[in-house]
């Protein structure tokens, strides 16, 4: 039940260190690379990921498949009392060891990583500073071939770079992990206007603020032609409650989070019905003026920063 000290990466051969600790002096190093939250942090995590009711949950930055077993029967277990008989993980590109993951009261029929993934086999250009051979994603595209009720879904799963080091600087890295998502959607279906399929997770850039159109994104690839639908937008949440995190350096409220939605579930769900579960939040996010779990303080203990995105859709 670890957290990873975002603040020091610079750990030589770090995914070894985390996988293969063999001596005191490897174990040091990950020791401070991690610290350990806090009982109320756990808690707070799972109030606010049961509050939302969600059948299938979709996750980032989750260290690996024992560390998610032990939440959900530790605690998420103890607020959701039909726990989920499903946790999906497969290992990602991140050094830091963090990865998309699933809870799922559905058996999906067919899971498979996009890890893998470089720019060649993706059809995506390398940029100037990168070889065709070098992998498209920062963490995973995890695909997950769902039957429900005997309609097929399939759900993409990630988790993009994120705009540490300023936006615009890092807006290319999703560009790229944008088309690449394209592409395997455009792969696995012979007609992808269609077809059931959703793309969603942390894409760490946003389409809008408070109802405004920003053109700044770096998701282009996957939203600007009609390719796939914003949910949160097409939903009936007023303009300025279409946020999803709060960045506290220059107070930014916005969407990071996101359902993009294929052409033919959108039109099934001209307005779907959506919920953001924001009781996790610390009081520093000002704007939100509802409830709060019990425990949460000004910074910390909370749940995550990023509010749990609930999408109710007919398929």
């Amino acid at each position: 039940m670890m957290r990873f000290a975002f603040g020091d990466v610079s750990i030589p051969n770090l995914r070894d260190k985390l996988t293969r600790v063999t001596d005191a002096e490897a174990a040091q190093l990950v020791d401070e690379a991690f610290n350990v939250l806090s009982e109320d942090d756990r808690t707070l995590t799972a109030q606010a990921l049961a509050a939302s009711k969600a059948d299938i949950c979709l996750l980032q930055e989750v260290e690996n498949l024992v560390t998610l077993t032990a939440f959900h029967n530790r605690y998420l277990r103890r607020w959701s009392r039909a726990g989920y008989a499903h946790r999906i993980l497969k290992e990602g590109n991140d050094t830091r060891g963090i990865d998309v993951a699933a809870l799922s009261r559905f058996q999906p029929e067919r899971v498979i990583s996009h890890s893998g993934l470089t720019l060649e086999k993706a059809g995506v250009e390398p940029s100037a500073d990168q070889s065709r051979f070098d992998l498209v994603f920062r963490r995973d595209c995890l695909q997950l071939d769902y039957r429900i009720e005997g309609k097929p879904l399939t759900i993409f799963v990630c988790h993009f770079k994120s705009m540490h080091g300023s936006r615009w600087e890092t807006r290319a890295v999703r560009e790229q992990e944008s088309l690449a998502v394209r592409r395997l959607i455009e792969r696995s279906f012979p007609e992808p206007s269609s077809a059931n399929w959703i793309v969603c997770g942390d894409l760490n850039d946003f389409l809008e603020r408070d109802g405004i159109p920003d053109y700044g994104h770096g998701l282009g690839a996957l939203v600007e032609d009609g390719f796939a639908v914003d949910a949160l937008i097409r939903s009936d949440h007023e303009k300025t409650d279409r946020w999803t995190h709060f960045y506290s350096g220059d107070g930014t409220y916005a969407a990071l989070d996101h359902f993009l939605l294929s052409p033919a579930l959108a039109e099934r769900n001209p307005c779907p019905q959506m919920s953001i579960t924001r009781c996790g939040l610390p009081w520093r996010v000002e704007r939100y003026t509802g409830f709060r779990l019990p425990g949460i303080a000004w910074s910390r203990p909370k749940a995550s920063d990023h509010c749990p995105l609930s999408l109710e859709l007919v398929l």
